[in-house]
């Protein structure tokens, strides 16, 4: 799972079902750095019917919509999301007078949009009243359409996302698995606002656990990721030996597809010295609590 406006939801690399809330995020870099466009028009979500978007975009040859959605295709789309708003107003309640078919922006140049059962939404083509509900199993398209300065011209981003059923797996006998994690960063120049990673790794200890089985645990299985920051004194004669600098907390924490705990930590008001970093986790039931890393700003 992940929060959107510390709301629980489920990204797009973690096995979603038709009927998740399903965030698809959008990041935008130009120059290797995070932008903002200066408009994103749309985002459309089709059902991925040909292995190919091809056939959904506007692909005649000197057309003025060349390599956008092409009209008449936006017809048949499952949904279409318009308009803007900020993370921080999204709800799962709402319908097509409401911000919960907007595209949300994070921050610079991250974006987001939310899919989830019963959302209403109006066709721009048609004019018809819609709702997204009843989607299948398979793979679908988000196709962005953004234009990225004022002036300029119209271009489509296109990635997929998978509908899964749920995975169900049957044992006979406890499944045993041990989960190892490591921080990435060891040293930290202070002033810096970094991403720290700490990376995990799941073995399935069961020798005769088929490869199917194993394959479950290719994607994202952890969940409730949270971190905890400590500054260790130099001076442990009185008081604690320890600050607390970054009380346990979930916001701002989020787990990519490998697994990969990320927190963005900002040093700026940090203290030279040695930190403990540690996290927590919950998988198959059980809540994991990480080793106890140190880190160094200097």
């Amino acid at each position: 799972m992940a929060t959107f406006n510390n709301i629980s939801i489920t990204p797009r690399f973690s096995r979603p079902g038709p009927n998740s809330n399903l965030l698809l995020e959008f990041q935008y870099l130009k120059g290797g750095a995070y932008y903002d466009p200066y408009v994103i028009q749309s985002v459309h979500i089709f059902r991925d019917t040909h292995g190919t978007a091809d056939n959904i975009l506007d692909l005649a040859a000197g057309s003025n919509t060349y390599g956008l959605v092409a009209s008449a295709n936006a017809l048949s789309a499952t949904m279409i999301f318009q308009g803007s708003d900020d993370e921080a107003d999204f709800t799962l309640s709402g319908d097509a007078s409401g911000q919960s078919i907007a595209i949300f922006k994070r921050s610079t140049g991250k974006y987001g949009v939310v899919l989830r059962e019963g959302m209403k939404w109006t066709n721009p083509v048609s004019s018809s009243s819609m709702t997204y509900t009843n989607a299948t199993t398979g793979k679908y398209w988000d196709i962005w359409t953004v234009k990225d300065v004022d002036g300029g011209t119209f271009n489509t981003f296109i990635h997929s996302f998978h509908l899964h059923n749920q995975s169900v797996i049957t044992l006979t006998e406890p499944l045993l698995i041990t989960t190892s994690q490591k921080l990435v960063q060891k040293y930290i120049n202070k002033n810096s606002k970094i991403d720290l990673h700490v990376k995990s790794e799941h073995t399935i200890n069961n020798t005769n656990i088929t490869e199917e089985v194993k394959n479950i645990f290719d994607q994202t299985v952890m969940d409730s990721a949270a971190v905890r920051i400590i500054h260790l004194k130099d001076d442990t004669s009185t008081g604690a030996g320890y600050t607390e600098i970054v009380p346990w907390t979930s916001t701002g924490v989020t787990v990519n597809s490998d697994d990969t705990i990320i927190y963005n930590w900002n040093t700026s008001a940090a203290n030279v010295g040695m930190y403990e970093l540690q996290t927590s986790s919950t998988f198959l039931g059980q809540t994991i609590m990480s080793d106890k890393f140190n880190l160094v700003v200097r």
